[in-house]
């Protein structure tokens, strides 16, 4: 439910240098029409005529500061016959105080990441459809082993069958590494890959003031054995799984942007092979069924401030018997407050159920995860081509059937300079501190950011 943001980077300390580079773009707000609009305002010096961009503040209903639109600072992107291309290529440097999130003998790096990205999008006054494709290169000063080669390439369209009707779909390939500081990370002598496929299809039909949205999916996830420091090669076949869901959501305006709905989904979680398990222990079985209901209402007071509001049930029955089952209210709230023209707020809880293969020293495995999360963001047009943002989390992780939990922080700060419609610069600081009920567990990374990215 968290909406997409920047990925939290670099500060504007980090950034002085370019902007003091920016000359008459970056004038202060007074030389600005704060009224609204895309129109070039003209300006008569000396018996000169002096073009200056107007400050778009206006903020349409459902958008945000960073979602507005800027059309002299986007890509205009190259025309294919009835599509348009979107080409990138982003050049990040990190540098990381902990890159294995451990407690104690901690290890820093730098790592250079190269980014780029394609996507081509239809043109057409009906129907859509487009293709996305990705990369994240990552290297390493002096671990060479954590180096990762991340991609992903997905199709999406849709369907307008009616003017109150269409479907939606997509499909999309991932190839990724497993982040050390996830708790089922099987600490390998270099990252965990794996691979995922997934695909979705959601039909949308409109009866006055009643929506029907029904939704279904799959995902299947492949995990790459790893080798240990020793040599050892750590089997991974038992994570290997395919995911199954379906949902139906039914939703009733009750007045103009305000409508209340009830969702029901129900999922199969399949795995490839048994958890293995010396002698004479019987391996686990992790396959699953669950189901989830809530009922919520989305609100838009005048367009500032909108939301959405949901509390329900959710419940994981496991096939093995020893795997206890995760049964929980459940709820969540979104809510977006855009403050002023020039400044968005917007805070969020959820809670989830995630899979896990943890088990704990004493052989006890744990079922399932039930993760609740609480954010709060805020970000701000400093500049007409400056955003700076600040993003603050918390993360309460509990293993079911363990003892163990863990609560994890994350803060950061980011700001990112448009120098024209062709090139950006971003850069950050980000936070993070897991502090568990397990003191191996436990660790603090501090994660400084600086990226460069050019577009078309």
């Amino acid at each position: 439910m968290w909406p997409v943001r920047r990925s939290l980077s670099a500060g504007t300390f980090l950034l002085a240098g370019a902007i003091g580079l920016a000359g008459p773009a970056l004038a202060d707000a007074g030389d600005w029409d704060l009224a609204g609009g895309s129109v070039e305002q003209v300006r008569v010096q000396s018996a000169q005529v002096i073009e200056v961009p107007r400050r778009d503040t206006v903020l349409r209903r459902g958008e945000t500061v960073t979602s507005r639109k800027r059309p002299d600072l986007e890509a205009l992107g190259g025309r294919i016959g009835s599509f348009l291309v979107f080409p990138s290529l982003g050049v990040r440097e990190e540098y990381s105080d902990n890159i294995f999130a451990t407690d104690g003998d901690e290890q820093s790096d730098f790592i250079t990441r190269i980014q780029p990205a394609l996507r081509i999008n239809s043109d057409w006054s009906n129907h859509s459809l487009s293709l996305q494709g990705s990369g994240d290169i990552g290297r390493y000063i002096d671990n060479g082993d954590e180096n990762f080669e991340d991609f992903q390439v997905g199709l999406s369209g849709r369907v307008d069958v009616q003017r109150s009707t269409n479907v939606r779909g997509r499909l999309r390939y991932q190839k990724a590494h497993e982040e050390r500081g996830s708790p089922d990370d099987v600490n390998g002598a270099e990252p965990t890959e794996y691979d995922v496929f997934s695909a979705n299809v959601r039909g949308f039909h409109n009866f006055g003031r009643i929506n029907l949205t029904l939704s279904g999916s799959y995902r299947s996830l492949d995990f790459d054995d790893v080798p240990t420091s020793t040599g050892v090669i750590i089997n991974n076949d038992d994570r290997d799984r395919d995911i199954f869901e379906g949902s139906l959501r039914v939703a009733y305006e009750i007045v103009p942007e305000y409508e209340a709905y009830i969702r029901g989904a129900y999922n199969f979680r399949d795995y490839d092979s048994e958890v293995g398990a010396p002698p004479p222990s019987i391996p686990l079985d992790r396959d699953s069924d669950g189901f989830g209901i809530v009922a919520g209402v989305e609100v838009d007071f005048g367009g500032l401030v909108f939301g959405d509001f949901f509390a329900g049930y959710k419940s994981q029955n496991y096939v093995d018997s020893r795997l206890d089952t995760v049964d929980q209210p459940t709820a969540g709230a979104e809510i977006i407050w855009n403050v002023t023209r020039l400044t968005t707020i917007i805070g969020s809880i959820e809670r989830d159920i995630v899979e896990t293969t943890f088990v704990d020293s004493s052989g006890r495995p744990s079922s399932g995860r039930f993760l609740t999360t609480g954010r709060l963001s805020a970000d701000h047009e400093l500049l007409r081509n400056l955003l700076i943002g600040v993003d603050a989390g918390v993360t309460h992780d509990d293993f079911e059937g363990t003892d163990r939990t863990d609560l994890l922080y994350v803060a950061g700060i980011d700001a990112t300079y448009m120098m024209n419609r062709y090139f950006y610069i971003s850069g950050g600081y980000t936070f993070r501190k897991r502090d568990s009920d397990l003191s191996t567990e436990d660790y603090t990374e501090n994660v400084f950011m600086l990226r460069l990215r050019a577009q078309y």
